[in-house]
């Protein structure tokens, strides 16, 4: 089944638990829909908690028949990325939106699986740049013996055999920071873990158990082919990630920035 979910700690491992992942989401997940087309797009968003989540997404056409769309996994990045220009594709039947895009100010390209359509809405898309939270949910993943180029490249250009997604990216960068994570609905153990890949600085989550090679730390190089989606951020969300005021910054340090000689 979809190996995706291995990522955030859960196994589906037939189409009968998929089923009732799927089932069990559309239930205790947070409500948001989105008026497409003369039909409706149902978003439930089951927050897991440490940011795991779990969305399915019902179609309901112009006659009123509501089915299934779509279920997968999620994780909310902790850090922003400013994206333009960009291209939004929508896949309204099927509970799916593609984002492809560049990293603001360089040819850094992305391409990922948009979780919150129906939660930002329409307004969230006018913009001519992006605010997203970008997250790799992992396949597998290896801490290299020695330090190697830094790459970032579709999976299906690298590996083709391993590409299921047009999301689906091949990467390898430099640790520069990680966290232990446990999912709560599993127990399952996870690595958030923040890649610099250069021109682009990546959390990635993993499974402890698909993470192979050597000992994980900051400043080691990992490889991975990971399964990209992200969210898109609103006034309110970005709003919202105000943390207060910085206690080690002290107020005398801005006065004397604003001294001057005489």
């Amino acid at each position: 089944m979809d190996t995706t979910f291995g990522a955030i700690g859960l196994e589906v491992p037939s189409e009968k638990d998929f089923n009732h992942l799927a089932e069990r989401a559309g239930k205790q997940g947070e409500p948001t829909r989105l008026h497409r087309r003369g039909a409706v797009l149902h978003g439930r968003c089951w927050k897991l908690g440490d940011g795991l989540e779990v969305w399915t997404v019902l179609y309901e056409s112009g006659t009123g028949e509501v089915f299934y769309a779509d279920c997968r996994p999620g994780y909310r990045a902790r850090y922003a990325q400013r994206i333009s220009p960009w291209a939004l594709t929508e896949y309204d039947e099927e509970g799916e939106a593609i984002v492809h895009g560049y990293c603001a100010g360089s040819d850094m390209e992305v391409l990922f699986e948009l979780q919150n359509l129906t939660e930002v809405g329409a307004s969230g898309f006018h913009q001519s740049e992006l605010s997203v939270g970008l997250c790799g949910l992992a396949y597998r993943a290896r801490v290299c013996a020695r330090r190697e180029n830094t790459l970032w490249k579709p999976l299906d250009e690298i590996t083709p055999a391993h590409a299921a997604h047009e999301n689906d990216w091949s990467l390898c960068g430099r640790v520069l920071s990680f966290k232990p994570l446990c999912n709560p609905l599993s127990g399952t153990e996870l690595y958030w873990v923040y890649l610099d890949l250069d021109r682009l600085k990546l959390e990635v989550l993993i499974n402890r158990r698909s993470l192979r090679g050597g000992k994980l730390a900051v400043g080691v190089t990992l490889a991975a082919e990971v399964w990209l989606q992200g969210h898109v951020l609103d006034t309110h969300a970005l709003i919202s990630r105000y943390e207060g005021v910085d206690s080690s910054f002290s107020l005398a340090s801005s006065w004397s920035g604003l001294k001057r000689n005489n």
